[in-house]
């Protein structure tokens, strides 16, 4: 406890100095730089989303920071950033009320406000943000306010990628995580001993404080503190230990979950050494066969003390976004396919799978199939290793890599002259697919149609780190064709999401999920919906549920996504 105050109060004056002042001066950006802007334009009304995450659902917590979205009228049309706390009830010409309470201002703008949320609110899904501009004309809208909606603040200040967010040994002196130049530092995981702490600059937080996990790559940081920034309005911080055993880990992701709440996925590097690692050089299209045994080379999750062997296979791109398939077969042990980017001395990790090799085929089988666009021209390591479900897991396999095999797709574009063929990418289960990819963006909702009259279309769509899907559709697209987008779907176990999670390449499997299937000619298209128009009623069918690709079970009860699970195993001498 004595640590934990020590902490937080040494920590006042950088917060004053890294915080208030660059708000003030837009170093922050708390405006997001558009992000949002241009999703709203065309609306009359006002809508509301945490300032730290953008978050799309429109939920905001009490005594936090928010942004407002619409059009404004300020004073000779200019921008105002408040210069004191307390903050302002009233900045160029401009005025906020949620409800009957004034709201302090951090900013106002033509198309943007960011604003205190005022202490004391009650939960409310259908609140109400009066404002009021400078010639006494008003804009409303609805959103929601619950007891926690937390965001975490980062570098591009859009809610992705780097964390604001300083580490420290001592409580007495901090260091940020990203340089100068805003690249990511080499952070330094520490050790059991001599933990090192990470101070996470954040909002909506404080209402439940003993209600906050952080996770460091899915594995659990103990949390010291959790609370306002004295002196600043609404901004919150969390300290947490880096857990030591993710040292030279390199780019990790970072959740903060509060109430049962998650924030926006933010990031962060660790430094450190791994132990140097055995590789052995694969040709795509040529299969490997390997045999995993007691004398390979090992990872370990020290939180756990589960260990798993592991062969090495790299490989050299030399053109950007290279679309792979990695495909891992074995009867004697359950399969797991982890890739990772060589840069410098350090493995950083990418993806992984340990379950896609059913698709279209029996729920026994356990084959790993991995598809994943390799954005830059680098040199790449895949491990061919076992599942959580196995830990020292051995026996024989096969191992095959294939390139240049997902195809790009734009938002606003239908595939023309598209089969499936013989020549089509195939799972161990039997399954003929193709497979496309894009960039989305968090918030983003899209619409995926594929019809066929040759076969039952079924789609999948999932990130670019591997398994499990984000959503899947069998027949919602009318009668056999497959339509995804924020309430169509008929797969128990994989619902529709209501927009993207995040910024980033996805990837759209096109497939009959039917081993016998051989396939045929189909249109694939993709669109971007109105991210702030009006929702229709959900159109999600379980009642006739269709075909089903196995489920999230292995996840939940391991402890989240194979990305996350794979994340936290390290390397370490035999």
């Amino acid at each position: 406890m004595k640590k934990t105050s020590r902490i937080r109060l040494a920590l006042r004056p950088l917060i004053f100095t890294f915080l208030l002042i660059a708000v003030a001066s837009a170093g922050l950006s708390l405006r997001g730089d558009g992000l949002l802007r241009g999703k709203v334009l065309a609306q009359t009304g006002v809508a509301v989303v945490n300032a730290a995450s953008f978050a799309s659902d429109r939920t905001v917590s009490t005594d936090s920071i928010a942004a407002a979205f619409g059009q404004f009228v300020t004073q000779n049309n200019q921008s105002y950033f408040a210069q004191s706390q307390p903050l302002p009830l009233t900045l160029g010409g401009v005025s906020v009320k949620i409800g009957a309470a004034d709201a302090g201002l951090f900013f106002v703008g033509t198309t943007q406000i960011n604003f205190a949320v005022p202490a004391g609110l009650v939960e409310n899904p259908s609140a109400t943000i009066t404002v009021t501009n400078s010639d006494n004309t008003t804009r409303t809208g609805t959103f929601s306010i619950v007891r926690a909606a937390p965001g975490v603040f980062t570098v591009n200040a859009g809610g992705t990628g780097l964390a604001i967010a300083q580490t420290t040994l001592d409580g007495l002196a901090f260091q940020n995580i990203y340089n100068p130049d805003l690249t990511p530092r080499d952070v330094d995981a520490g050790t059991t001993d001599k933990p090192n702490f990470l101070v996470i600059y954040a909002t909506g937080v404080r209402n439940t404080p003993g209600s906050v996990t952080v996770k460091f790559q899915g594995v659990p940081g103990k949390v010291s503190f959790a609370g306002p920034v004295a002196g600043l309005t609404a901004f919150d911080q969390i300290n947490c230990i880096i857990p030591p055993e993710l040292s030279g880990l390199g780019m990790i992701r970072v959740v903060v979950n509060v109430n049962g709440r998650d924030a926006n996925p933010v990031m962060m590097k660790l430094g450190g050494q791994i132990p140097p690692v055995r590789v052995t050089a694969i040709t795509p299209g040529v299969t490997v066969n390997g045999d995993l045994n007691a004398m390979d080379q090992v990872q370990r999750i020290d939180t756990t003390g589960a260990t798993y062997f592991f062969d090495a296979y790299d490989f050299t791109t030399t053109t950007a976004n290279t679309g792979i398939a990695v495909d891992l077969r074995s009867t004697q042990f359950d399969a797991a396919v982890l890739l990772y980017r060589v840069d410098g001395d350090k493995l950083t990790f990418l993806a992984a799978d340990d379950q896609s090799g059913m698709y279209g085929g029996p729920t026994t089988n356990n084959d790993a199939f991995l598809l994943s666009v390799l954005p830059d021209p680098a040199r790449y390591v895949i491990f061919a290793t076992s599942s959580d479900l196995q830990p020292d897991g051995v026996g024989q396999y096969t191992l095959k890599l294939l390139t240049n095999v997902i195809t790009p797709i734009a938002y606003g574009q239908t595939t023309s002259g598209a089969a499936i063929t013989s020549a089509a990418l195939r799972t161990s289960g039997g399954t003929l697919l193709d497979a496309y990819w894009f960039v989305g963006t968090q918030g983003d909702k899209q619409q995926i149609i594929m019809r066929s009259t040759a076969f039952d279309s079924f789609l999948i769509l999932q990130g670019n780190e591997g398994d499990p899907p984000y959503t899947a559709d069998d027949n919602s697209g009318g009668g056999k064709d497959a339509q995804i987008d924020p309430t169509h779907g008929d797969i128990k176990a994989f619902p529709p999401i209501p927009s993207l999670p995040k910024t980033g390449i996805y990837i759209i499997i096109a497939t009959p999920l039917d081993a016998a299937s051989t396939g045929g000619a189909y249109t694939l298209s993709l669109n971007k919906l109105s991210s702030f128009g009006i929702e229709s009623e959900s159109e999600v069918n379980f009642s006739t549920p269709g075909r089903e690709i196995g489920s999230k079970s292995r996840g939940a009860e391991l402890g989240g996504t194979a990305f996350e699970r794979f994340g936290r195993r390290r390397i370490i001498q035999q």
